[in-house]
């Protein structure tokens, strides 16, 4: 049994990873010895029922305390309130670093020179990871002149995020390969860990969609709603349609910018058929859901993440549009119905002319998506999370002997002669290695 240091978002935080955790901690607990570490002020009363909760402050962390456990398990996404003091930690005691976003420059941008005034450390990192191609972007960005999507894409900076780290989990390996960010550490894709509902409960959300057939069909769009949830697309595509008032839209979640989806929704003519509806308590959510037809689950750019919430639309049978990038892609043909990012508006429209000709069709979508999470089960997901920590901290010594070479490589190049250099490196990395593999 493994004594495991868990560091992420916990409920109430308005965090999907927040609700990632929750799919697994009750089962992992189970298993495992767990300690939940937090510098949240409030943690929900369900967390405090599963394991140990102890917060800390990341400025102090007891590192007596965390130096007890057995290994750390670190979570990353981009929103800085909730992955701060998660990086500061993880810095100084290496561990498991879980990638929720492939993705992470808006972290560090957001965490260094937009809330910490500190913007030599971001173009610092910038130069380490992309040389002075990376530096010049940055200043180019700081100063307004490159899109944040481009610098996402281009300098994802998910390499600093995972230095020093023993190990890196990712929910899509095809996602990981193409950003070209290999760390130097084992790495493994695992499936999203997802608890599916009890059949009998999905039967009576299967019910009441049953009993509200349509026309009108309900379209929902669900989740953390940032601006590259494709909305903008969505919406000129509904309004696109000559039977647009056949379909109702529920917007339900955060937006980055409620004002300006207002305006465009107003500016489209489609206020009496799409409705915001914010941040939705859980039993609101399962209202939503089990009496919508149809879910759309765009995103471009994707920041690699898998995506709790299309997990969640295939629990309640749900057919969905989906994005052909990043983890999607890795989706089944016959679970989803695909928008490529150059076609937005063309393939949205297509899919919901095809819905309206064919509702069956969609419906046996969603079946296919619900059959699928089998997959997905929790228990698999944490047996295979523990074997691979057990084997991260068996070859640790050689991720810290790679990690020292390659300081002490940088340091001797400054001052050996070019003749003498690579002998003298390659004489050193072996010592360093000896001295580590013996250990």
């Amino acid at each position: 049994m493994l004594k495991i240091n868990w560091f992420s978002p916990l409920p109430p935080a308005r965090s999907g990873i927040a609700h990632f955790a929750m799919q697994i901690l009750p089962v992992l607990a189970g298993r495992q010895e767990v300690v939940l570490w937090t510098d949240q002020d409030q943690v929900a009363p369900e967390v405090l029922r599963i394991a140990s909760v102890v917060r800390y402050d990341p400025a102090a962390p007891p590192w007596r305390e965390i130096n007890n456990g057995a290994i750390s398990i670190y979570h990353f996404g981009n929103h800085p309130d909730f992955h701060g003091g998660i990086r500061q930690v993880s810095l100084h005691q290496p561990g498991i670093v879980v990638l929720h976003d492939l993705c992470l420059h808006d972290l560090f941008f957001r965490l260094w020179v937009h809330s910490g005034r500190d913007r030599a450390s971001y173009l610092a990192a910038l130069e380490r990871w992309y040389g002075a191609e990376g530096r010049q972007a940055g200043e180019a960005f700081c100063n307004g002149g490159i899109s944040s999507e481009s610098m996402a894409l281009k300098f994802p900076l998910t390499r600093e995020a995972v230095r020093g780290a023993l190990g890196v989990i990712t929910h899509s390996s095809r996602a990981f390969e193409e950003l070209n960010e290999t760390p130097a550490c084992p790495i493994v894709a695992l499936d999203f860990p997802y608890a599916a509902a009890e059949e009998s409960r999905y039967r009576t959300w299967v019910a009441a969609r049953s009993a509200a057939p349509g026309p009108p069909y309900r379209l929902i769009v669900f989740g953390y709603l940032g601006r590259n949830r494709r909305l903008g697309a969505v919406l000129e595509a509904l309004a696109a349609i000559g039977k647009r008032e056949q379909f109702r839209l529920d917007i339900c979640g955060e937006l980055w910018d409620e004002g300006q989806v207002r305006t465009q929704i107003e500016r489209l003519g489609l206020s009496s058929i799409v409705n915001l509806h914010g941040f939705l308590p859980d039993d609101q959510v399962e209202q939503k859901l089990s009496t919508a037809h149809l879910a759309i689950n765009l995103r471009y750019p994707s920041m690699g993440e898998a995506s709790l919430s299309q997990l969640q639309f295939w629990d309640y049978g749900l057919p969905t549009l989906v994005t052909r990038t990043g983890w999607y892609t890795s989706l089944p043909e016959e679970a989803v119905a695909f928008v490529r990012p150059d076609h937005e508006v063309a393939d949205i429209k297509a899919h919901l002319r095809a819905f309206l000709a064919d509702p069956g069709a969609f419906r046996a979508m969603g079946e296919c998506g619900r059959r699928s999470l089998i997959k997905n089960a929790p228990g698999r997901y944490i047996d295979a999370m523990a074997q691979f920590a057990s084997e991260a901290l068996r070859v640790s010594p050689r991720v810290s002997a790679l990690a020292l070479a390659r300081r002490v490589g940088q340091d001797l190049s400054a001052w050996l002669h070019p003749d003498a250099g690579p002998y003298v490196l390659e004489r050193a990395s072996k010592e360093i290695f000896t001295v580590f593999e013996g250990h």
